[in-house]
C-alpha cells in the first residue's frame, strides 16, 4: 500500500506550481483534499514593455525571447556564457534547417551592423586624437626601453613555425 502512495506524493508536490501569464496570474495550490483557485489581474508592467523592446532590438518576436529565455533555463544556460544572444540560443535549438538558416542570416546582420557602428566611433576618435593632439602619436614606441646587454632577449626558436631552432 506505501508504495503507492509515493507516486502520488510526487504528483501532489509537483502539481503545486503557479502558472504565470503577462495579464492574469493564476496560481493553482493542490493538496491532498481540495484544490483552490485564486486569480490576480496584474497590469501590464514595464516588464512587458522591455521584453518588446528587447525582442524589436534582437529582431525577433516576444515568443521566440521568451523561448530563448526558457532553453537558457535548460543545459544551454550551464553550456553557454550566461551573456550569450537569445538570436544565438535561437539559432543553436533551430527546429528546422530553414529556421537555423534563418537566425544565421539575423545574426550575421547583427554583426555585420555592430561592426559598422564600431568602426565608425573608431574613426571619429583617431579623428579626434588628430584635431585635439596634432603633434602627438597616439603610440609612442621610440619611449619603448631598447633591448640591452643586461636585457635576456628571447630565444629565436619562441618565433619560429613549429618551434624548431634555427
Amino acid at each position: 500500500m506505501r508504495t503507492h502512495l509515493l507516486p502520488l506524493a510526487l504528483l501532489v508536490t509537483l502539481a503545486d506550481v503557479g502558472a504565470v501569464d503577462t495579464h492574469v496570474t493564476e496560481v493553482v495550490t493542490t493538496g491532498r483534499s481540495a484544490t483552490s483557485k485564486a486569480t490576480v489581474a496584474t497590469p501590464k508592467t514595464e516588464l512587458d514593455q522591455a521584453d518588446v523592446l528587447e525582442a524589436r532590438y534582437w529582431g525577433i518576436s516576444v515568443a521566440e525571447l521568451h523561448r530563448a529565455r526558457i532553453l537558457m533555463r535548460g543545459p544551454r544556460g550551464a553550456f553557454s556564457d550566461p551573456r550569450i544572444s537569445p538570436v544565438e540560443v535561437l539559432g543553436v535549438h533551430a527546429r528546422s534547417e530553414a529556421e537555423r538558416a534563418h537566425y544565421a542570416e539575423l545574426f550575421a546582420r547583427l554583426l555585420h551592423d555592430d561592426a559598422e557602428r564600431v568602426l565608425a566611433w573608431q574613426r571619429a576618435g583617431t579623428e579626434a586624437m588628430r584635431r585635439l593632439y596634432p603633434n602627438d602619436k597616439v603610440v609612442d614606441f621610440a619611449a619603448t626601453r631598447p633591448l640591452t646587454t643586461k636585457t635576456k632577449a628571447l630565444p629565436n626558436w619562441l618565433f619560429t613555425p613549429g618551434g624548431g631552432a634555427e
